[in-house]
């Protein structure tokens, strides 16, 4: 069970355990808090008048994130399509190619009902973080090569305990 006084610490981990679950028994249990305790911090955060507490908009947010990205390809693709041939720069459709392949990994992960892999989707973004850097600030990229052993090195002492 939590040490008592542990809100603070505790309930944002619960939340997003709920958020991403749906199950509030689970997400207590996650953090050895009790279900009772987890109902109450969930239900703090109903405004009066509401039919949802902030919990709940949250997880419908994130359940609709897929959809949302869908509709801004859709209008971003309409767009690119009214203009005329050759007007759409490289870069734009450069991007439109990667929001579609976002929209893709969010309906696989849809369909198959599975989560995705958090270190993966972080190597993609700092793929991708020093693709631009390369491209538009070579300055840029070479400050994050000179920090990041260093920033390596922190994350494996703090969290990691010093191991490699």
């Amino acid at each position: 069970m939590a040490e008592k006084g542990a809100r603070a610490e505790l309930e944002p981990l619960v939340r997003q355990k709920y958020i991403e679950t749906g199950n509030l028994a689970l997400s207590a249990e996650a953090y050895g808090v009790s279900r009772q305790s987890a109902s109450d911090w969930k239900g703090r955060t109903k405004k009066p008048g509401e039919t949802l507490d902030e919990w709940d908009k949250a997880r419908e947010r994130k359940s609709s994130f897929g959809l949302r990205m869908e509709t801004l390809l859709e209008r971003e693709l309409t767009y690119a399509e009214e203009r005329l041939a050759g007007a759409v720069e490289g870069g734009t459709l450069d991007n439109l190619s990667k929001l579609g392949a976002l929209v893709v990994k969010f309906k696989t992960i849809e369909n198959t009902g599975s989560g995705y892999d958090k270190g993966k989707v972080f190597l993609e973004n700092l793929q991708w973080i020093i693709a631009w850097l390369r491209e538009n600030d070579p300055e840029g990229l070479k400050t994050l090569a000179a920090d990041f052993d260093a920033l390596m090195m922190q994350f494996k002492v703090e969290l990691l305990g010093g191991a490699t």
